[in-house]
């Protein structure tokens, strides 16, 4: 029995799935979740969480973190997804056993599902060729100066706010606490994040702190927006 776990901000996005899984021959819905205490109150009661790209008050990227490190049995699909093999694969290496397309069926889902919950995966031939320049990428960082020059490189490309932005990551402050820091939006705080994993070329917060931790560059003086 492939128990389900729905993570999504639209509850009209949750029943719809669980109306349709709901009649779905080995597989039951525990429950849905808009938020991520939600969905970690959820976690031990399912092996396979259904999860949106965005939760109301975090992003899949992080939630998958957290998860590895609490549930690392629990495998995690994104639903959702735009057919681009770059983002496909930043959630693949964020801990994502499988992903849905949004111009995918329900019987696609399912047949997804299944393979996830099998230890197998279904990509696109596009997403296994992005994989393999992925790892023809790390295997040309073999040495440490190679991939501190490539990580230098990759922060010198921030910038000032992102800077901003990355040294309160690496303090351990929520986005809604580096919005209140820096007087603006969470959801500019959001792009901010999303901005500065992409540059970095990370799966998550912490891994971008760990990037600025390698340098010891010690964060820039805040500005007022």
């Amino acid at each position: 029995m492939i128990r389900i776990l729905l993570g999504h901000p639209s509850r009209l996005v949750c029943d719809s799935l669980r109306t349709a899984l709901d009649n779905v021959d080995d597989v039951y819905v525990v429950g849905c979740a808009t938020k991520a205490e939600e969905l970690h109150f959820l976690l031990p009661h399912g092996n396979v969480v259904l999860i949106g790209t965005e939760l109301e008050d975090t992003t899949a990227l992080e939630m998958m973190h957290e998860i590895r490190m609490t549930h690392p049995n629990v495998k995690i699909m994104v639903i959702g997804l735009d057919d681009n093999p770059d983002v496909i694969l930043r959630h693949i290496e964020a801990g994502a056993a499988g992903y849905i397309l949004q111009n995918e069926s329900i019987v696609e889902m399912v047949e997804k599902l299944h393979a996830a919950n099998e230890e197998k995966a279904i990509i696109s031939p596009a997403v296994a060729a992005a994989m393999m320049d992925r790892l023809a990428h790390l295997a040309n960082l073999d040495t440490p100066l190679a991939y501190l020059e490539a990580r230098e490189t990759q922060l010198d490309e921030l910038t000032s706010r992102e800077e901003e932005v990355l040294g309160l990551i690496n303090d351990g402050l929520t986005n809604q606490e580096i919005a209140e820091r820096l007087y603006i939006e969470c959801g500019t705080v959001k792009n901010h994040v999303h901005k500065i994993l992409k540059k970095l070329d990370v799966n998550n917060r912490q891994e971008a702190a760990y990037v600025l931790q390698s340098f010891q560059r010690p964060a820039p003086a805040m500005a007022m927006a």
